[in-house]
């Protein structure tokens, strides 16, 4: 159960859109029951009570939806390290202050208001430099490399990452990574402007750079995993959901 925050933040949530896509062409762009995954994942954000949120692009086609939609965007550099990156640029381009900056995948079209609270809710501690979320992984996950697994002894639902992987032998200490990432706004830059670790090159995650560089990621776990679409066979499923619930 996620406890009410005590600190009035001042949040935005950027979802950086990279049209390209290895597994699933043009997966933002996918319809979920007549709308594109962005739209979907966009107008989510404030149907949970967060209002301040932007799509980051590098897409003309993007662009264009989101500008139809009514959707608050803004076209980035094509050529970025990772998602974060992206999200700092935009960030950057920002004449208003925030105490978080949030980093929501465009493939996340389902959450709800526990995920974003819980992870705000990291920083009622004024040490905290980077949050992020993980939930339990399921034993048929284990061998799954595509699913991130973050090493974290936690407390009343809270603690530390201690190392990211994607392949793993036991599920000690190990939790099914949600990615979803939120910084204030000093370390976002300060993570930008790091070089890209050997760790983060070799397993592909991108928060190793921040862990390589002695930043420290507190996460809080959360009862449920919201899914993500990264394949045909993923999106097929969500289509599914949102039929069945009529959303």
């Amino acid at each position: 159960m996620i406890n009410k925050i005590k600190k009035n933040h001042k949040i935005i949530i950027i979802i950086p859109a990279r049209l390209r896509s290895s597994r699933l062409s043009k997966k933002l762009l996918r319809k979920i029951n007549g709308k594109p995954m962005i739209q979907r994942v966009a107008e989510n954000v404030k149907k949970v009570g967060y209002n301040d949120v932007m799509v980051a692009t590098d897409s003309s086609e993007i662009f264009n939806l989101c500008k139809q939609k009514k959707i608050r965007v803004t076209m980035s550099q094509k050529i970025h390290k990772s998602g974060t990156d992206r999200v700092y640029e935009a960030y950057e381009l920002q004449k208003k202050e925030y105490d978080i900056v949030i980093n929501l995948q465009g493939d996340l079209p389902l959450f709800g208001r526990n995920l974003l609270n819980g992870l705000i809710r990291l920083f009622d501690d004024d040490k905290v430099q980077i949050g992020t979320a993980v939930c339990n992984l399921e034993n048929e996950e284990i061998k799954d490399e595509n699913i991130v697994k973050a090493k974290v002894e936690l407390e009343n639902d809270i603690g530390y990452v201690t190392d990211f992987k994607r392949r793993i032998s036991s599920k000690l200490n190990y939790y099914h990574h949600i990615g979803i990432y939120a910084f204030r706004p000093k370390i976002l830059k300060k993570f930008v402007n790091l070089h890209q670790s050997k760790n983060e090159v070799e397993r592909k995650l991108e928060q190793l750079r921040a862990m390589d560089n002695n930043l420290k990621i507190k996460t809080v776990k959360v009862d449920y995993n919201p899914p993500s679409v990264d394949t045909i066979n993923d999106l097929r499923k969500i289509r599914l959901i949102f039929k069945k619930n009529k959303l």
